[in-house]
């Protein structure tokens, strides 16, 4: 394994280290005070806001993003050859593709309850394999799905790397507001995108881009 790759390594596993300690810190002193305290902000334009700036990872509309790119880079690659354009648009997709799908199993087996419940029946906590939406919390699809767009779209264009960045920050707040997530299930999404968006760009350029 070459140099890059053990820095890559090193640095996710740091970074995996501190977020579990994060969550684990917001699940016992966080996650159930912000949320109380955005549910002040119910009937407020700030909720309804969020929930508009939430739409922006809407899974449909990913999935749709997703299976474009991939017809896109086909077709790409037929006419031109797998150029540097292909195998971004091809990274792109499948790194969101690949997060979705870890999320979508991780979110059935940790079985997290929502905001919803707590604020409802007083439930918070985890509950494995419970198989219902109401808990699918940890870790937030919308988060992982626009943390690994953007990432990825930094990776293949630096030049709207912080925009970028900023957009999917602003998502993951949204969820928070909008009463969909706690604080520690957006930080996982964020990093469950963000990984997969790295290696799958080290996967590419495992001795970096020339």
């Amino acid at each position: 394994m070459n140099g890059l790759m053990n820095r890559t390594l090193l640095k996710t596993a740091t970074a995996a280290t501190a977020t579990a300690l994060l969550i684990v810190a917001a699940y016992l002193f966080l996650d159930r005070q912000i949320s109380e305290a955005a549910l002040i902000l119910k009937p407020t334009i700030w909720h309804a806001l969020a929930k508009y700036i939430s739409l922006a990872a809407n899974g449909m509309f990913i999935k749709s993003l997703v299976e474009t790119g991939l017809i896109v880079s086909a077709c790409d690659a037929l006419k031109n050859g797998l150029s540097h354009r292909s195998k971004c648009i091809l990274y792109m997709c499948v790194t969101v593709a690949v997060a979705m799908t870890v999320g979508d199993v991780l979110k059935e087996l940790f079985g997290r309850a929502r905001p919803a419940l707590l604020f409802e029946k007083g439930i918070y906590g985890f509950f494995p394999l419970a198989g219902d939406y109401l808990h699918h919390s940890f870790p937030s699809g919308h988060t992982l799905r626009i943390f690994s767009t953007m990432t990825a779209l930094g990776f293949a264009l630096p030049r709207v790397r912080f925009p970028a960045l900023a957009i999917a920050i602003l998502v993951g707040i949204s969820r928070i507001v909008a009463l969909k997530h706690y604080p520690s299930d957006v930080l996982f999404g964020a990093f469950i995108g963000i990984t997969v968006a790295v290696w799958g760009w080290r996967i590419i350029y495992p001795y970096g881009r020339r």
